[in-house]
């Protein structure tokens, strides 16, 4: 039990200092910042996985919750980091380390949305900002074990909701503040695509990025004459591909935070399976043993392409064969293709971010 006077007292009298004014309790101060956190890494994820044409409204609550994390942040630091020091705890400076750390995801990713740094060479700022996110994750697991305050249905009383949303607000007007300034101002983050990418290199396949998944690594043999390629059971030339394509313009949009419209030479995958598919999903596989299992209703969407404007793909992009699937993120555009094959299982069936 605390001696009057001592912690406790204080943070109750934090409590009650904060029931009298505007802004929120100790606990509810906490229990939104936890809250905040897990959104932005729910939604973070989110953004790789949904759709590029529908990305744009979970970009948008990602950077609500980056932003409203800032917002609240110094009320934390007021109240409970001060009191939590005050204990003395010896684990206190992982506190501090994880509250640093939240921050400066957020801060980079600012950053990255708004153009201002872009990385070091090949390592981007939106990977920094990840990276970043993915050591938050732990931290924060950490954080609700080790100082666990449990909901009440009292923190959601009339002052909470109404703190919150003006907090929200605060936090969309920055959001559409900082947009309206990169635009006025002609910042690169002016040309991001709903996803939060910015261009390289469209139309320009040789300004094109050359990143992988990953692990993932290119062939050291991709000689489109010896290369074999199966779809569905059937051997298939890169030679007669290039006879069958057709001028695709699609857009490739990387994790890394860069996308490319090209105009690639492609063929309809569907055009080269069996009219009737016989299966739940397609399997496309690369000669590395990377793959991606789409459903069969998603056939309309994949193509097989092997060059650009005419000219072959460059090895980096997936020379002589990858794969565009249209409207998803870039780790499901399989390079280096060497199998297509149906399957009995669902699409579903497969995890959502691959492992390598």
């Amino acid at each position: 039990m605390e001696r009057p006077g001592g912690v406790g007292s204080e943070q109750q009298g934090i409590g009650r200092r904060a029931q009298r004014r505007w802004w929120l309790g100790y606990r509810q101060v906490n229990l939104l910042l936890e809250a905040l956190v897990a959104a932005a890494l729910v939604t973070g994820l989110a953004s790789w996985l949904v759709p590029q044409s529908i990305a744009r409204p979970v970009i948008v609550a990602h950077a609500i919750s980056g932003l409203l994390i800032i917002v609240v942040a110094p009320f934390k630091v007021r109240g409970p980091v001060r009191v939590g020091f005050r204990r003395g705890r010896p684990d206190r400076w992982v506190s501090v380390a994880f509250g640093i750390l939240v921050i400066a995801t957020v801060v980079v990713g600012l950053l990255h949305a708004t153009g201002l740094w872009f990385g070091v060479g090949v390592w981007s700022a939106l990977w920094t900002h990840q990276l970043f996110g993915f050591a938050v994750l732990p931290l924060a697991v950490w954080h609700v074990i080790t100082r666990p305050v449990r909901p009440s249905i009292t923190d959601l009383d009339r002052r909470a909701a109404l703190t919150t949303g003006a907090a929200a607000a605060v936090a969309a007007t920055v959001l559409v503040a900082q947009e309206v300034a990169v635009r006025v101002g002609g910042a690169a983050g002016a040309d991001r695509a709903g996803t939060g990418s910015h261009a390289a290199g469209s139309f320009d396949p040789i300004r094109m990025p050359t990143v992988q998944w990953l692990n993932d690594v290119a062939p050291s043999d991709p000689d489109p004459d010896r290369w074999r390629l199966n779809v569905a059971g059937a051997p298939v030339e890169i030679a007669t591909l290039w006879e069958q394509t057709s001028t695709v313009v699609a857009r490739i949009d990387c994790t890394g935070g860069w996308y490319a419209d090209q105009r690639w030479d492609a063929v309809a995958l569907s055009s080269l399976l069996p009219q009737q598919v016989q299966g739940r999903s397609v399997v496309v596989t690369s000669i590395t043993g990377y793959g991606r299992r789409f459903a069969v209703s998603d056939l309309d969407r994949l193509y097989l392409a092997v060059g650009y404007d005419g000219s072959p793909l460059r090895i980096g992009h997936g020379a002589p064969v990858r794969l565009l699937a249209t409207d998803a993120r870039g780790f499901n555009w399989v390079k280096w293709v060497t199998e297509v094959s149906i399957s009995d299982r669902p699409s579903w069936l497969q995890l959502p971010l691959p492992p390598t």
